[in-house]
């Protein structure tokens, strides 16, 4: 036993050691590597049947999540030395020992984290009451206050209207011509135009339809982070946890920025919380059932109608509802009245108003990136395939354009190619040739999948995470500038979070799927429904990116993982409300 623990703590330290040449940030690794060690102290004295289920499963997960890991920094090892300066037999030498040493450091790391979250039940002593009544007003309208009051200072003094990107243009564009489009959801669209609307026909300004939207996006954002906080302390959390959670919400520039920025992955995060936060207390039996049911029904349909993959995601969480709470009869009727609803005015009601739909590459990101990719390193293609793909893009170029991180260069060239007719009425022989990639080029095609998606699963990458202007238009939308010393101190705070790398930590989308896996983890060890299906909301939302996401870390498409985090790791907490 003792050889085995000093064994894990080199095994740990060297994995570390060579994770600093990550192209990752090492921050979140570290914080994991100092973690597994105290785990591992912590698991010393334990005696664990090595034979039993539970060890066995977790054996396995800790094993899958290593070999994510050595893919992620497939950098590290596929090519370890210059091959021109030493020999075959040395190359191959050095990428096995980085292999079994990223392997084997990240195995015991995982493997320890879990023993402790599986064997060391310390399920905290606080929350055997939460606050009741009267008493928790305060704990909404004060965090209520202090949001409004942040947001709006930093929306008026340095961002008003509003901050829009080409998406959020094109949206407001739809909305002025009224020729609309599901590539950016249609229901997100309308929801703007019931501001801009009325705010052009009466002052006959843009801008200020821009604003009315943004005012009510802040108070949105600051009603619905001072829920969460309001049934923090329902739900039995300390005092201590709602202020810090309130001043995380507060001061964190992501928050602050995506309050005033013309997104619907915004009002999405937004939902996605209030969706979680109703379906906790709808299960535990907090608060008048009605309005946990109107909630948790509102909640759900929004999020299916304004995210691309919000039906996607919310389809999975139904699946974990039929497994897990079977006997929420009133749940299940809402979910299921919610997928048929969403798809009904999603397909069938776009399609009598004409609304166009996205196009057929637009959900063949990942594909698309992995064929690419082989051809761009000059892999194994048979001449029909060429052929075949020649039909629909100029494969000529490929090389040229494809970009490993983002397929908006591949996907475009398609459609410059302006024949994506032909790539819809060929789907079954598309398939046919994207098998054969994959089997003459597996490793390439699994590095491509790993340079499309890595940002939402691995450690975090230098990549853009909020908007801060107004992208140029003609349609008249401007930004205004109130407060210049109050802009010099946003610019110089949002720069911390990208050039520092203690606060690189705190926007890294990887290092805070983690946390997720963990509480899914916690959870299922102590069967706790509410926390399971907490879990799976998220976790679904994940794997939609990992199967379709056309850019490899884009914060905002994680964005409702930042608004529940606070609520999401105390589902097991006990109150005399039974949590289950």
């Amino acid at each position: 036993m003792r050889k085995s623990y000093y064994t894990g703590i080199v095994c740990i330290l060297l994995c570390a050691l060579t994770l600093v040449d990550s192209r990752a940030f090492f921050g979140p690794y570290l914080l994991a590597a100092v973690y597994a060690l105290y785990c591992l102290h912590s698991n010393h004295s334990l005696s664990i049947d090595r034979k039993s289920k539970p060890y066995r499963i977790i054996t396995v997960a800790s094993l899958i999540c290593a070999v994510f890991v050595v893919l992620a920094n497939y950098g590290i090892w596929i090519h370890p030395v210059s091959l021109d300066v030493r020999t075959p037999m040395f190359v191959r030498l050095c990428k096995a020992t980085y292999i079994l040493i990223i392997m084997s450091g990240s195995f015991v790391s995982v493997l320890n984290i879990l023993i402790r979250l599986v064997y060391v039940r310390n399920v905290p002593a606080f929350g055997r009451g939460g606050y009741t009544g009267d008493k928790t007003y305060r704990f909404f309208l004060i965090p209520f206050v202090i949001m409004l009051c942040v947001y709006g200072a930093v929306w008026i003094g340095c961002y008003f209207p509003g901050l829009l990107s080409l998406d959020s243009i094109d949206q407001v564009r739809q909305i002025i011509t009224r020729e609309y489009s599901n590539h950016q959801p249609f229901y997100h669209t309308q929801l703007l135009g019931l501001f801009i609307r009325p705010a052009i026909a009466l002052s006959g300004n843009i801008n200020a339809g821009v604003a009315a939207f943004i005012f009510f996006q802040i108070i949105v954002m600051a009603a619905t982070f001072a829920f969460v906080i309001n049934n923090m302390t329902i739900f039995g959390f300390p005092k201590w946890a709602c202020i810090i959670a309130t001043v995380w919400y507060t001061i964190m520039p992501f928050h602050i920025m995506y309050s005033v920025t013309v997104w619907k992955d915004v009002l999405f995060g937004a939902f996605v919380t209030l969706m979680i936060v109703f379906f906790a207390r709808s299960m535990n039996k907090i608060g008048r059932p009605a309005v946990n049911y109107t909630g948790f029904a509102l909640s759900s349909l929004i999020i299916c109608l304004i995210r691309s993959n919000g039906l996607f995601a919310y389809i999975f969480v139904f699946a974990a509802v039929i497994l897990l709470a079977r006997d929420e009869a009133k749940l299940l009727v809402i979910m299921l009245f919610v997928i048929i609803a969403s798809f009904v005015l999603k397909h069938p009601v776009l399609g009598m108003y004409n609304v166009t739909q996205p196009d057929t590459v637009e959900s063949l990101s990942i594909p698309l990136q992995q064929i690419a990719r082989v051809i761009a390193d000059d892999g194994k293609m048979s001449d029909e395939d060429m052929k075949f793909l020649s039909e629909f893009i100029d494969v000529s170029a490929i090389k040229d354009n494809y970009d490993p991180n983002i397929s908006d260069p591949i996907k475009n060239m398609i459609r410059d190619y302006n024949n994506q007719e032909y790539l819809s009425s060929h789907m079954a022989d598309f398939a046919k040739v994207y098998l054969r990639t994959v089997i003459h080029n597996p490793l390439t095609v699994v590095i491509a999948w790993v340079d499309s998606t890595c940002g939402y699963w691995n450690s975090g990458y230098s990549y853009w995470i909020w908007y801060w202007d107004i992208e140029q238009n003609d349609l008249g939308i401007s930004r205004t500038v109130n407060s210049p010393k109050m802009l010099r101190f946003m610019d110089e705070y949002l720069w911390l979070f990208y050039n520092n790398r203690i606060l690189q930590v705190f926007t890294s989308i990887g290092l805070h799927v983690w946390l997720v896996l963990m509480f899914f983890a916690k959870y299922t060890v102590s069967k706790c429904r509410t926390g399971i299906i907490s879990c799976v909301t998220i976790l679904a939302i994940v794997l939609s990116l990992l199967v379709s996401s056309p850019v490899y870390s884009e914060f905002r498409y994680m964005y409702a993982l930042f608004c529940c985090l606070p609520v999401l790791g105390g589902m097991e907490v006990k109150n005399e409300n039974n949590m289950q």
